[in-house]
């Protein structure tokens, strides 16, 4: 939201177009950071200019062609009005012509929306992806493993890396809790809103009668907090115990104290690594996720209170909220927040999550606009 502001803001008196969407505060905007960046010889402002200008180039290309198609129907839609009866097969082609634009200009419009969802803060941070099994047993984990696979398909599709850093696996495969990394510029603002209760509906591979069994797995999108960064924790606060890492039924694999499992004493959060070689890695790993799991938490209870003194309900911050339901035997995906269904469940698992959370970005942005619009800043 805080660049469509400053877009509205700085370029309020710019003529209307055919479009509902800033096409032209876009475009004005991307342009006058090109501007700036030419006349500026400190290399921290430029720097600055450059993540900002970088962050609006898709937007900026698909503005232009958004403008261009409109230009291009406009102009076909004058000469229609302007060719003689005896002309049909001009109107004809002409017709056609502004039906393949207009599909063009729709694919378009919808690609830009799902750029406009109101910006959060968070939205370039790196992130860590914590899938953990609940209610369902080895369903519950077989499914928290088919989830980890589809969001690092979808990382990948973005160009995103994904690092898993923990995971706990039961004795068939499944992931009882699952932590990966995933870095790369806006990955928070792609995965922010998976946080929440999925619940998976199927017949499971080791049900002999066909009956179809309920299941739930729950999701949390952290921030990545690195060591350089402000938020700290006071090492008062952290307890450090220190175990020989266990195998799969508990056994030790090693004579070593080097797995390690950290607690922040105020808030009881804990976190744990024993995947390194040696304590001191392991020490490390559990502190960035101790520290990220204690800042989500603080996180959470600001954003709380600001939504009870706004008197709103944002559903994808809840993670005791039900948000998904995965239904194989009907093949359809639910998103409860938005009352929107989507079918080609196995397509979706294999990574077209994407277009589904497109699909999110754009009614976020739509809501976002229809506000902007209430308020008279459209």
């Amino acid at each position: 939201m805080a660049f469509l502001l400053t877009f509205l803001g700085v370029y309020g008196n710019i003529e209307p177009i055919m479009s509902k969407l800033p096409l032209e505060k876009i475009i004005n905007r991307y342009n006058e950071l090109s501007k700036k960046m030419a006349q500026t010889s400190d290399t921290k402002e430029l720097i600055e200019l450059s993540k900002e200008q970088n962050k609006f180039m898709n937007q900026y290309e698909i503005a232009l062609r958004i403008s261009d198609l409109e230009r291009n129907i406009e102009e076909n839609n004058q000469l229609i009005k302007e060719l003689s009866e005896d002309d049909i097969e001009m109107v004809e082609l002409t017709k056609l012509d502004n039906e393949e634009k207009s599909a063009e200009l729709e694919q378009k419009e919808n690609k830009l929306l799902s750029y406009l969802t109101p910006e959060d803060p968070r939205d370039d941070s790196d992130i860590l992806l914590e899938i953990r099994a609940g209610a369902g047993g080895d369903e519950s984990s077989l499914f928290a493993t088919e989830m980890m696979k589809m969001y690092s398909t979808m990382a990948e599709k973005i160009g995103l890396k994904v690092k898993i850093i923990s995971a706990s696996v039961n004795g068939i495969g499944g992931y009882k809790e699952v932590v990966a990394e995933i870095r790369g510029f806006g990955a928070y603002s792609w995965y922010k809103y998976e946080s929440g209760v999925h619940r998976v509906q199927r017949v499971p591979s080791t049900e002999k009668q066909g009956r179809i069994h309920t299941s739930t797995t729950s999701v949390a999108i952290m921030p990545l907090i690195e060591e350089n960064s402000d938020f700290k924790l006071d090492p008062a606060e952290v307890e450090t115990i220190l175990s020989t890492s266990s195998g799969k039924g508990g056994q030790s694999v090693n004579t070593t104290y080097s797995a390690v499992k950290m607690v922040h004493k105020p808030t009881g959060i804990e976190a744990q690594s024993q995947d390194e070689r040696n304590q001191l890695q392991n020490k490390v790993k559990a502190m960035a996720v101790l520290t990220s799991r204690v800042y989500d938490h603080f996180e959470q209870i600001r954003m709380d209170k600001e939504r009870q003194e706004r008197q709103e309900q944002v559903g994808n911050n809840d993670r005791s909220e039900k948000i998904r339901t995965y239904n194989f035997p009907q093949d359809r995906l639910t998103d409860h927040r938005y009352s929107q269904n989507w079918n080609q469940l196995p397509t979706i698992l294999a990574g077209g999550l994407l277009d589904v959370v497109e699909e999110i970005k754009k009614l976020e942005a739509q809501k976002n606009l229809a506000n902007l619009s209430k308020d008279n800043f459209i």
